[in-house]
Formats: structure tokens, sequence, C-alpha cells
């Protein structure tokens, strides 16, 4: 017979990040309850931050001991937006990290269930890479009778481990973030005919002719479309002499286009991952990310172009 292991081979030092789908509350108490058990007989801060079902059931299996739980939240009041949230929780990895030397998470993320809430698998995907060094287990919970198919199939290509039954396994669908990234981003489709399109040499050019640019019907968008567009522009032209800049209306949505032929990206996932708090620079993209809609890159070592989207 084989024992079960919460958390398999995981030695507490590093991030382990493991998608757990699940279609019945028994599958729930199964899985989360030894996870729980085991973090606090170990004296692991236990984080719980769960829908209202799962909650009940947690609490009415674990009685007083829930009590324990270093937090226990609802998580239908965490949504506030991908970046909006990412960065709320990375203020508080970073406080755990200064208290507690390895915690563990469980997380169910209710609001990819909504239209709104989708992108947070791409934030899913970047965590694996900007919190390799965090020493806690999350352990995210995805209800296969809420979430359609095409959410389910991001949430695999984004966890990295997955519940065999008795121990996390890796899992055989985990793909690289910045594949992912590339494969859930907006087409990179031609620049139609009618783009206006400016050489610039300066941060300044492009912010009067983007403001002038902005048309009626775009006003509400036009601080975040020239702050936005700002800083990509200062991050290329620390790399390149000149940069193009493009700009175009697409039915509903405006797209800002900011080219060079600098040596490429080191890291396309920068724009999905908060900079730390004593970085002087490395903002940029971040900012750029969360005052626009969606973005797509496309990097090579001849050169980067970034799509901004701005919907009304």
């Amino acid at each position: 017979m084989t024992s079960m292991r919460p958390t398999g081979e995981w030695d507490g030092t590093t991030f382990a990040h493991e998608a757990f789908l699940f279609a019945t509350d028994q599958e729930v108490l199964d899985r989360i309850v030894p996870f729980t058990v085991e973090g606090l007989s170990r004296g692991e801060p236990v984080l719980v931050v769960a829908g209202k079902r799962v909650r009940r059931l947690l609490a009415a299996e674990l009685g007083q001991d829930v009590r324990r739980l270093a937090t226990f939240a609802a998580a239908e009041t965490w949504w506030r937006g991908g970046h909006g949230t990412l960065h709320a929780y990375d203020r508080d990895l970073r406080t755990l990290r200064s208290a507690a030397p390895t915690w563990r998470l469980v997380a169910e993320p209710v609001w990819l269930a909504r239209e709104d809430g989708r992108e947070w698998s791409r934030f899913e995907a970047v965590a694996n890479r900007c919190y390799a060094a965090m020493p806690y287990y999350s352990l995210c919970l995805h209800d296969r009778r809420r979430l359609p198919t095409s959410v389910l199939d991001a949430v695999v290509r984004t966890h990295p481990l997955t519940w065999s039954g008795h121990a996390p396994v890796e899992a055989a669908a985990y793909e690289d973030p910045t594949r992912f990234l590339r494969s859930v981003q907006p087409e990179w489709d031609a620049r139609p005919g009618h783009s206006a399109v400016w050489t610039v040499t300066a941060p300044q050019e492009a912010r009067r002719a983007l403001a002038a640019a902005v048309i009626d019907g775009w006003r509400e968008r036009a601080d975040d479309v020239v702050l936005a567009t700002h800083e990509l522009l200062t991050n290329a032209l620390r790399v390149a002499p000149f940069v193009e800049v493009a700009f175009w209306t697409d039915h509903e949505t405006l797209v800002v286009e900011v080219a060079d032929t600098g040596p490429g990206l080191p890291d396309e996932t920068r724009g999905y991952v908060p900079p730390a708090a004593d970085l002087a620079g490395g903002r940029g993209m971040w900012l750029a990310w969360s005052l626009a809609d969606d973005a797509a890159v496309a990097s090579s070592p001849t050169g980067t172009a970034i799509r901004l989207y701005f919907r009304r």
C-alpha cells in the first residue's frame, strides 16, 4: 500500500507549483486536508484563499484546527485584475519571506470562471520564473465543474506539478512561461495600411505626436496610451539610437507598436513581473502592461517590437 506524500520531495527551499483539478467535494478534502495537516504539524504557516464552498468544506473537516491557519480568506474578494492581483500577492509573499523560512498556500483563483479573470493564467505561468527561489508550496485548486475547457487547458500548461493520487508529479503538459505567453498573446498580424508611423529619437517626440493622434472616442484612454508608450520608448532608446512607433485603431481597439533594432529582450516575461521595491529601473514594461488591456511581443537578436492594445 502506497502512503500519501502531500508535498512529495519538496524540501521547503524553493517554489513548488501544483495544479489540482477536482470534480467532487471528496476529492477536495482528500487533497487539501492532508496537505494542510502536514503543514500545521511541521509548524509551517498554512494560508488558504479559496471560494465559499471549499472554505466551508475545509472548516467542517478541520474543526478547531482552522484557527491555526495563518490565513483563511475568501478568494472572491481578491481579484483586482491581473496586474493588481499579482502586485498585492507579491507584496504579501515578500512579507512572508521576511517572517517565515517556508510556508504553504492553498489557492483557488475563482475569477478564472469569469471572462475578465482568464488573463490570470499568464501570471500563473510567469510565477514559475519570478518566484522560483521563493520557499513555499502553492496548491492551486481548479473546479472542473465550473471552468471551461479552454481555461483548464491553460491550467495544465502553466503548472509544473500535478497530483498522481498519492504524490505530486511532473505535469506532462507544462510549458516554458515564454512559450505559453507567446501562444496566448494577440495574433501578430501585419500593420494595417492606415497606420500612422513615426521614427523618434527622444520619448518627448512620440508623446506629443500620440497625444495629438488620439482621436475623439479615445480621449478617456489618452493618458494611459501616452504614458505606457513613453515607458516602452524609454526602454527601447537605451538599446537603439532610434525607435519606430506605429499607431492605429481596429474597431473597438487602439493599438500602439514600439519597435527597435536592439539585441532583443533578455526576458519576455518582464511585463508580467512586479519590479522589486528597491529597483531604480526596470519598471517600464510592468507599468506599460498594467496600463494597457493587452500586449504582445515579437523579439529576436535583431530587435524587439511590442504592441499595446487599449479598448474603449
